[in-house]
C-alpha cells in the first residue's frame, strides 16, 4: 500500500485528497475556497501568497502526518506569475477567466495566420492563455516584465514551492500557447513574439514524470514528509479525464462542471488547420505520447443552475429536484422549446464568440418543466454535435464515453446524452476526479503503478451504465437533425446585429 496526494487548483476551490493505493480510493480530503481579488471591473487577480497558505492548510488537513510516497498536482491551466532572479513574486496572478488582455490576444491573431498557429500550437489563440498574459505585462507594466526572470504556470509555482523546481508539464505548457506540439519545445517563433527567451520557462516533462521532492521548509508547513517525490502533474481537465479512464485512443471523457469539456484520446498530433477553425484544442495529454482533442463550452453546468435559480423563483431555494420530475414528464413526447445554449459564445464546433444563446418555439403551453428539459436536451445535442464533427475531422470513432462532474447528478441529463448519442454512456462514481488523477500521477511517478492502465484499473469506484432508449433516440434524433442543426445558422445573422450593439 502506498498513500499519495492529488492536489487540485481550481476555479472556485484548492483541494487536496489523501489517496490510498491499495483501496483505491479517497481516505480523506479538505477544501478552501481559491483566493480572488477583483481589483477594478472586469479584472480578476490571485495573490500568489494567499494561494500558497490555502495549499499548506488542505495538505495539513487531508495529510498531515501521513508517510505520503507521492504528490501531483492538476491545475487550471491558462495563468502564471512572473519570478525575480531571486525566486521572488513580482506581481499578482491574473486568473485564466480574466478578459484584460483582449487586445494581445487580437494582435497576436494579425501576427500569425490561425492556421498557422494551430498547426504549431494545436490552438487558437485567446485572452485567456498565457502568451497574452505576458504580452499585456510587458506592455502595461514594463518595469514587472523587465525584472522577470521566470514566468512559471500556476501549478508549476506551486511545484516551485514545495521542490524549488522550475518544471511544467506538457499539458500546462501548452495552454501557454507558447509550446510546438511536434517538437514538444518551447516554440523559438513564438518566443521572440512574446520577447522572451526559453531560460525564462521552465522545464517541460510529462505529467507522470518524477520533477524533485519535498524540501524540508515546504515539509514543515505542509505536513507532509521531507524527500516525498513530486510529480510534474497536468491540466485539471486531462488530470480527471486520466482517472475516468482517458489513455487509450477512441475514449472519451465528457466533464461537466461549470463549463463542458469534452476530451478524446487521439493517436498523435494532426495538424490540420480544419480543427483549429471549428475551435478545438489539440494538444498533449497528461500522459507521455498521447494527445488530445478537446470541446469546449464555457456555460454548460452553469446554465442549468442559472436557469434552475431563474425558474425556481426569487428568493427561492434552486429546486433541481423538482424541475427534473417536470421536465421528465414530456420527454420524448413534447417537440419545443430548444435552446440554442450559447450563454456564454458558442463554444465548439462554431467557434462564434459573438453567437448568442435562444430559446426557440416557445408557446402559452409549456411550463417551467419544458424549458428545464429543453435545456437538458440542448447540451445532449451539443455533445452529439461535438462528437460528430470530431470524428469526421480526425477520422477517430468514440468509444467508451464517460460521464464526470456535478451535472451527472440530474440522472435526466445523463438518460438524453445516451438517446441523443444513440449509445451507451457511463457514469463516473468517482468523487474528487481531478484530484484523484493527479494522485495516480504520482503513483506513476514514485513506481507505485507500471501503467496508467495499472494504475485506473486499481481505482475503487465503479461506473454505471445508462443504456440509450431506441424509441426516444429515433425521436431525439429527428429533432436534433431537423430543428438543433439548423438554428445556429438561422439566428447567425440576428446575432451578429446583436453584437454590434
Amino acid at each position: 500500500m502506498a498513500l499519495l496526494v492529488g492536489l487540485d487548483l481550481g476555479t472556485t476551490s484548492i483541494k487536496a485528497a489523501l489517496f490510498d493505493s491499495a483501496s483505491g480510493r479517497i481516505l480523506a480530503s479538505a477544501a478552501q475556497p481559491t483566493p480572488v481579488e477583483n481589483p477594478r471591473p472586469g479584472w480578476t487577480e490571485h495573490d500568489p501568497q494567499q494561494l500558497w497558505q490555502a495549499v499548506t492548510i488542505v495538505l495539513r488537513e487531508a495529510a498531515a502526518g501521513k508517510n505520503v510516497a507521492g504528490l501531483a498536482i492538476g491545475s487550471m491551466a491558462e495563468t502564471g506569475i512572473a519570478l525575480d532572479e531571486h525566486g521572488q513574486e513580482l506581481d499578482k496572478i491574473i486568473a485564466w477567466f480574466d478578459r484584460r488582455s483582449e487586445p494581445q490576444a487580437a494582435w497576436v491573431e494579425a501576427q500569425r495566420p490561425v492556421s498557422a498557429l494551430f498547426s504549431l500550437t494545436g490552438q487558437r489563440v485567446s485572452p485567456s492563455f498565457g502568451i497574452t498574459k505576458l504580452l499585456w505585462l510587458r506592455e502595461n507594466r514594463p518595469e514587472v516584465f523587465q525584472r522577470m526572470r521566470t514566468w512559471l504556470p500556476l501549478s508549476s509555482y506551486i511545484l516551485y514551492r514545495l521542490t524549488g523546481a522550475f518544471c511544467a508539464d506538457y499539458s500546462i505548457a501548452s495552454r501557454s500557447l507558447l509550446l510546438d506540439q511536434n517538437s514538444l519545445t518551447w516554440s523559438p517563433d513564438l518566443l521572440g513574439l512574446a520577447g522572451l527567451s526559453a531560460e525564462q520557462l521552465p522545464a517541460l516533462s510529462a505529467g507522470s514524470a518524477a520533477v524533485g521532492q519535498l524540501t524540508a521548509q515546504a515539509a514543515a508547513q505542509t505536513g507532509l514528509p521531507a524527500g516525498t517525490i513530486c510529480a510534474a502533474g497536468g491540466h485539471d481537465h486531462l488530470c480527471a479525464s486520466f482517472a475516468a479512464g482517458a489513455f487509450r485512443p477512441g475514449a472519451v471523457v465528457d466533464s461537466t462542471g461549470t463549463a463542458q469539456a469534452v476530451v478524446q484520446i487521439l493517436p498523435a498530433f494532426q495538424p490540420d488547420p480544419r480543427l483549429g477553425e471549428h475551435g478545438f484544442a489539440h494538444y498533449a495529454h497528461v500522459l507521455p505520447d498521447q494527445v488530445i482533442l478537446k470541446a469546449g463550452l464555457k456555460a454548460a453546468g452553469k446554465a442549468v443552475d442559472w436557469l434552475t435559480h431563474l425558474l425556481s423563483g426569487r428568493g427561492m431555494l434552486p429546486d433541481f429536484a423538482g424541475l427534473e420530475t417536470s421536465a421528465r414528464a414530456a420527454v420524448g413526447l413534447r417537440a419545443g422549446p430548444i435552446w440554442l445554449p450559447h450563454l456564454l459564445e458558442s463554444g465548439t464546433p462554431e467557434s462564434d464568440r459573438r453567437s448568442r444563446a435562444a430559446l426557440v418555439g416557445l408557446r402559452l403551453e409549456h411550463d417551467e418543466g419544458d424549458i428545464f428539459r429543453a435545456m437538458l436536451e440542448s447540451l445532449a445535442f451539443w455533445l452529439r454535435h461535438n462528437l460528430e464533427q470530431m470524428q469526421t475531422l480526425t477520422g477517430q470513432a468514440s468509444q467508451d464515453i464517460v460521464l464526470l462532474g456535478g451535472v451527472t447528478r440530474l440522472r435526466l441529463l445523463s438518460e438524453l446524452k445516451a438517446d441523443v448519442l444513440e449509445q451507451p454512456v457511463y457514469v463516473s462514481e468517482m468523487p474528487e476526479a481531478t484530484a484523484v488523477g493527479a494522485a495516480l500521477l504520482a503513483g506513476l511517478a514514485c513506481g507505485v503503478y507500471a501503467t496508467p492502465a495499472e494504475a485506473v484499473r486499481s481505482l475503487g469506484y465503479g461506473l454505471s451504465q445508462i443504456d440509450p432508449d431506441p424509441q426516444r433516440s429515433r425521436w431525439y434524433s429527428r429533432l436534433y437533425e431537423q430543428a438543433y442543426l439548423p438554428l445556429y445558422q438561422q439566428l447567425k445573422q440576428v446575432n451578429d446585429r446583436l453584437a454590434a450593439f
